[in-house]
């Protein structure tokens, strides 16, 4: 591969081949995160929170005082995601804004829905011809009936 050249070059001689009998020293896929962390605490975790319980205890934060906030924060005990919420709160009070509240129910609940009006102009072209031997009878007594009505409101 020439010097100051990205990516794959044609004819390059560079990397390894692998085949049944050459393999990586660590084959297969890498373990997920919770599967290390269940190897490394021993600690087997399930879901304890639903998607209310987590509403709740939202809603429960931002119904609170700031001394009431202070003092769950000192809490050792509280789940890391209270705290960086309460974090982010202190944070939106210092600056005036809502954005953690917006975000986290966006998160949680999915952006709201907005309804979006509008007027369509649309103009048919009148002179466009038409085959009407494929029609039967009543199909041309029918588009007689359509082309009558568009002439009286075009009037």
């Amino acid at each position: 591969m020439e010097k100051n050249k990205k990516g794959f070059q044609p004819g390059h001689n560079l990397g390894v081949t692998f085949s049944s009998t050459r393999q990586p020293k660590n084959r297969g896929r890498k373990p997920a995160l919770y599967k290390q962390l269940l190897k490394t605490t021993d600690i087997r975790v399930e879901i304890e929170l639903s998607k209310e319980d987590y509403y709740k205890v939202i809603r429960y934060l931002m119904e609170r005082t700031p001394g009431e906030l202070k003092r769950i924060a000192k809490d050792e005990n509280i789940p890391v995601w209270v705290s960086n919420i309460i974090s982010a709160i202190f944070m939106d009070v210092k600056a005036g804004r809502i954005n953690t509240l917006n975000t986290v129910f966006d998160r949680l609940f999915g952006k709201p829905t907005q309804v979006i009006e509008g007027e369509i102009e649309s103009t048919v072209n009148h002179n466009i011809e038409v085959d009407v031997s494929i029609l039967t009878t009543e199909e041309l007594l029918q588009y007689n009936v359509l082309l009558e009505k568009i002439r009286e409101n075009s009037k």
